[in-house]
């Protein structure tokens, strides 16, 4: 309606800080500043946070256009301010900032923080009712702790690089997964420690890691190994463990199956015009599909070559089985289901990006842009009632940019 009142951000009021680095940290800050929290991110003075400056990953080659992109991927929306937060200068402000603070966001190894004074004990006694936020790769205990650990390095100690893999050799999915499930987590995290101080009055510390979140996503398979003593099947085209639960290629591209009851391979033979093996006692029931998944395999794969994607997806949605076509990256922002659903959004910087993966009362997030390197904190720090004079006393000490 014309008229209608815009939704309010769920966050609204909320204040954040966050000095985090690459991935893990700043995705969980951009969360919350997505769903309208004031999310300030310090970056040490004269040193820009590492993802403004990228030069390529996962053989994507990055002009400064490109680093900016990455950059606003995961800061979009924040306030940017350049603070020595250990020096005598600058200790004081950061301080105020915490005072004023509801959270506290960092991915910063246990040393750092410490050298910082942005360790946990400090800024709880700064503020009691601090949400203090760590985002850790090896977690927060035992003798590895403290070890440098980001993407590639989580997802290995984990067993995801095993899990995804059809063979011995490991494999790793590129995109930042482990970084980008450990910030969604670390948000998830936030909240709930924030819901725990409405009800306590006091602050708390909250706290996820990239080999925590990792194994999370393999709960079955670890649970498998751990209770039964037993690994899942590799995936494996040829020989899928289960025929029905499982991808084929098609005339013209893939399609990936879902059937778990008997009553869906009953439906999904009829379907492809294979009623027969209903009546062939190797393939009577979902069961029997599965105990002779070698010779059901390959009867599966041509029927399914015979036809395009299109083809069947249609048919199958029709006759309510799990389905879906497989597709590319390249396919998704113009998707219409995906752009229906707001799944890719462009931003007012004329950028396409994937924003929060989810809503709140019909809240979609905002859509806002990435600061330049330091270009919010005099206007931050005038918020803090400091000065023009205070502000030049702080950048003579190179306390800030």
């Amino acid at each position: 309606m014309e008229n209608e009142a815009p939704l309010a951000a769920p966050l609204a009021g909320l204040k954040v800080v966050e000095i985090s680095v690459y991935a893990q940290g700043p995705i969980a800050g951009l969360i919350l500043a997505n769903q309208g929290a004031e999310v300030t991110k310090i970056e040490p003075v004269g040193s820009q946070d590492p993802f403004r400056t990228y030069a390529g990953m996962y053989g994507v080659q990055l002009d400064q256009a490109g680093a900016d992109w990455i950059f606003a991927l995961l800061n979009r929306g924040k306030r940017c301010i350049a603070l020595d937060v250990a020096s005598e200068a600058g200790r004081p402000v950061f301080h105020r900032l915490i005072e004023q603070a509801d959270v506290f966001v960092t991915n910063l190894r246990g040393p750092a923080v410490e050298r910082l004074g942005a360790d946990p004990d400090t800024l709880l006694g700064v503020n009691p009712r601090l949400v203090y936020a760590r985002g850790a790769g090896f977690g927060f205990a035992g003798e590895i702790a403290d070890d440098p650990c980001q993407d590639t390095v989580g997802m290995a100690y984990s067993g995801f690089m095993d899990a995804v893999s059809t063979t011995e050799e490991p494999h790793y999915p590129p995109g930042a997964l482990s970084d980008v499930a450990t910030g969604t987590n670390l948000a998830s995290a936030i909240m709930t420690g924030l819901v725990k101080r409405s009800l306590t009055g006091r602050g708390c510390v909250v706290g996820t890691s990239q080999v925590q979140t990792m194994m999370w996503l393999q709960t079955f398979g670890i649970g498998f190994a751990a209770n039964l003593g037993q690994r899942m099947a590799r995936f494996d085209l040829r020989s899928a463990a289960s025929p029905l639960l499982s991808v084929y290629e098609t005339a013209d591209g893939w399609i990936s199956i879902g059937a778990v009851l008997d009553e869906q391979w009953r439906h999904v033979a009829h379907t492809m015009g294979l009623a027969p093996l209903l009546d062939d006692p190797r393939f009577a029931t979902l069961t029997d599909v599965i105990t002779n998944n070698a010779e059901a395999v390959p009867i599966l794969a041509e029927r399914f070559r015979a036809e395009p994607t299109d083809h069947w997806w249609q048919l199958f949605r029709q006759a309510g089985i799990w389905v879906s076509p497989v597709r590319r990256y390249d396919e998704l922002p113009t998707d219409p289901h995906i752009v229906a659903n707001g799944y890719v959004a462009t931003f007012p910087d004329g950028s396409v990006a994937v924003p929060v993966p989810y809503e709140v009362d019909g809240f979609q997030g905002t859509r806002s842009v990435a600061s330049a390197y330091s270009a919010d904190t005099d206007e931050v720090l005038a918020g803090l009632g400091l000065s023009d004079d205070e502000l030049i006393a702080l950048r003579t000490a190179n306390a800030i940019w």
